[in-house]
């Protein structure tokens, strides 16, 4: 004779012998990274090889359900009928202890920012699944966002330690996420977002046809910024580097056109042209 439950099969006998719950001590050596909003796959990687080594996986993914609390007891004769009443089921209790045991360990490792995915939720399997609908399921979003955000990262004003720190947090970022950047694409979004003063050394790195680490071209940016720093002076408020890359660039024009007042017109465009204008003031 068996019942038959939502959650299992339960046969009537003789219960299973006790067993004593792991009461998971050893758990703050293996547990040790607290979930965020941002680092679910590293929460789940160190959590889900410790739950399997303890044989006590199958509470989180519904491989062990809960037992049924009450059991009726086996037939008292050989007709098969039996007056007892149910009896309360030893492993539901023992099934019981673990499962909190576990729920203890999952809630311990959240954070505050998370801990709204535990509240009113009365098992590990609940936890479970509610961190995993919560956080699990927007991950493929995160990867493209923080993608996007790589892709259209751009130097501007910033300093290249400035620069290269951005770019550092995206790659940590997207790692957590799910999604690790190689160092061929660290190498192509931030060249591509590099100030044009910076870009000749990034083509000859390119060309060499070895990828670098952040750590790595922030020695040569910063070699880079040392040597062109009487060149291209840090931008006053206001003022980017591009456009004084711009303004050096083009000094022949420049200084043409802003002192063309003073009648030296410019030297880019023919001879020191601008003395026409010294040698034959304009008549009243």
């Amino acid at each position: 004779m068996s019942t038959n439950s939502s959650e299992r099969t339960v046969t009537t006998g003789a219960p299973p012998p006790a067993t004593t719950p792991n009461t998971l001590s050893t758990a703050h050596h293996f547990v040790s990274i607290k979930l965020t909003s941002r680092n679910f796959l590293f929460w789940r990687t160190q959590l889900v090889p410790f739950l399997r080594g303890q044989g006590l996986l199958g509470y989180v993914d519904g491989e062990t359900p809960c037992p049924l609390p009450m059991i009726d007891p086996p037939p008292s004769d050989d007709s098969g009928a039996t007056t007892a009443v149910p009896q309360a089921n030893p492993a539901y209790r023992l099934w019981t202890q673990q499962d909190q045991s576990i729920l203890s360990l999952l809630i311990s490792s959240l954070s505050e920012e998370v801990m709204y995915l535990a509240v009113g939720r009365n098992t590990s399997r609940e936890v479970w699944q509610s961190i995993t609908v919560a956080l699990g399921s927007s991950k493929r979003a995160r990867c493209m966002n923080l993608l996007g955000q790589f892709q259209s990262l751009r130097q501007g004003n910033s300093s290249p330690a400035e620069f290269l720190g951005r770019a550092q947090l995206l790659v940590e970022d997207l790692a957590l996420a799910g999604r690790p950047v190689s160092l061929d694409e660290q190498n192509l979004f931030i060249f591509r977002g590099l100030r044009p003063e910076f870009r000749a050394m990034a083509a000859s790195l390119t060309v060499s046809g070895n990828p670098i680490t952040i750590p790595q071209l922030s020695d040569f940016l910063q070699a880079q910024e040392f040597i062109l720093a009487d060149d291209y002076p840090a931008p006053a408020s206001g003022v980017s580097h591009s456009g004084l890359y711009t303004a050096r660039g083009g000094r022949g024009n420049g200084e043409g056109n802003s002192r063309g007042g003073r009648g030296r017109g410019g030297r880019g465009g023919n001879g020191r042209g601008g003395r026409n204008g010294r040698g034959n003031p304009p008549r009243c």
